[in-house]
């Protein structure tokens, strides 16, 4: 059985599974060995064909609750598909920017609905023709919109920093601080993806030091060059979880598995995290 709860007594801590790599499965197929790994929440990977934002309607959110309900589930946070194409909110073209923004907004009810406290934004990326100084000043009046309309539904924002590969407006802790700072709303906070702190060169403690408390969300996977299993990948996983257990962090841990090794058997990506969890202490 995994831990599931923090204690500063033991080296343990909120776990959570994602959804990426079961895109082959039905979403019961998911829940279900949720519950059978020991997990009781999970973050929510709004993607065809299990929640994609296009495709959800009242009646899917109740077949999800439904499901939460029989296998003991619960959904913390909720990540809806938006990494690339077809979203973008920093993009300086008008229809598909209000476009993106409406779609979040969507994603933030639905949000709600489920009775998930959070939900992830990434900034998009805009033209390499525009300014810099635009598409950071798109990114921030698109995320003070959403802030806003967070708020009144009572569910926080986390700001995603992605590699240059993705984003060109947030890739490093200290720009997910300035553009925090800029927003100053209570209801946008920022997060760690532990693939994109690597990539980015910078450490654990660089991003406590730049967002403190101001993390909410941690992906945590192992790497590099796609998000694994842990123990599948070549990052000290085991250091960098005792550097964020030192920071005092109580928030979300969520295991992003997203390589397409796992697309066929999701299971074994589960199966190996669960044997390394066991392995360094993190469960009982």
């Amino acid at each position: 059985m995994i831990v599931e709860k923090y204690s500063p007594n033991k080296n343990s801590f909120l776990c959570s599974l994602m959804n990426c790599h079961y895109i082959r499965f039905p979403i019961e197929y998911f829940l279900e060995k949720t519950s059978y790994y020991g997990f009781s929440q999970i973050e929510l990977f709004g993607a065809i064909p299990h929640f994609y934002i296009e495709d959800v309607d009242t009646e899917l959110c109740k077949k999800i609750l439904s499901l939460c309900r029989r296998y003991s589930v619960s959904i913390k946070s909720f990540t809806p598909a938006q990494s690339l194409y077809p979203y973008s909110i920093s993009i300086s073209e008008l229809k598909p920017r209000r476009r993106s923004i409406e779609m979040l907004k969507k994603g933030i009810q639905f949000c709600a609905k489920l009775g998930a406290a959070s939900m992830l934004v990434n900034p998009g990326f805009g033209y390499e023709t525009d300014s810099v100084d635009l598409r950071w000043g798109l990114c921030r009046d698109a995320l003070i919109e959403l802030g806003e309309y967070a708020s009144q539904a009572g569910i926080v924002l986390t700001i995603e920093p992605l590699t240059p590969m993705t984003s060109n407006v947030i890739n490093t802790s200290a720009q997910c601080a300035k553009m925090l700072r800029e927003i100053r709303l209570p209801s946008i906070k920022g997060m760690l993806d532990i693939g994109v702190m690597n990539y980015m060169k910078e450490t654990v403690n660089q991003y406590f030091d730049q967002l403190g408390d101001n993390i909410r969300l941690i992906h945590f996977t192992d790497g590099p060059g796609a998000h694994v299993a842990l123990g599948d990948g070549r990052f000290p996983m085991a250091y960098y979880a005792k550097e964020i257990i030192s920071n005092h962090y109580y928030g979300m841990w969520s295991l992003e598995i997203n390589d397409k090794r796992y697309l066929s058997n999701p299971d074994s990506a589960i199966e190996k995290s669960v044997k390394w969890l066991r392995k360094n202490g993190y469960s009982d």
